[in-house]
């Protein structure tokens, strides 16, 4: 059996051809999952971010409800004290004009 050397090349040729075509598939491959680990991590950061933002709005929430809370509950209390300050005036008038 007589080798052929033009037939050795090409064989050598597709081998190259075929090794480096796996290769570039085997690195696609990778880069594709690569590429979806990323998209996925952006989409959890980005979810994470919008919840967290959530929160924060609704803590800012709940204490602008305390703080008008805490302003009627101090108005409130002026209300009943300038009542006791006008009951007193009332009260001190009333007996100016009695004494008069």
């Amino acid at each position: 059996m007589n080798f052929n050397p033009s037939l050795g090349s090409f064989l050598l040729a597709f081998l190259g051809a075929v090794s480096g075509w796996v290769i570039w598939w085997i690195s696609r491959g990778k880069e594709t999952t690569r590429q979806a680990v990323a998209s996925a991590e952006n989409a959890l950061n980005a979810r994470r971010d919008f919840n967290h933002l959530i929160r924060n709005l609704l803590l800012i929430s709940n204490n602008i409800a305390y703080g008008f809370k805490d302003i009627e509950n101090k108005m409130g209390e002026q209300n009943n004290e300038i009542r006791e300050i006008k009951a007193y005036l009332i009260q001190n008038r009333n007996a100016t004009h009695k004494d008069s």
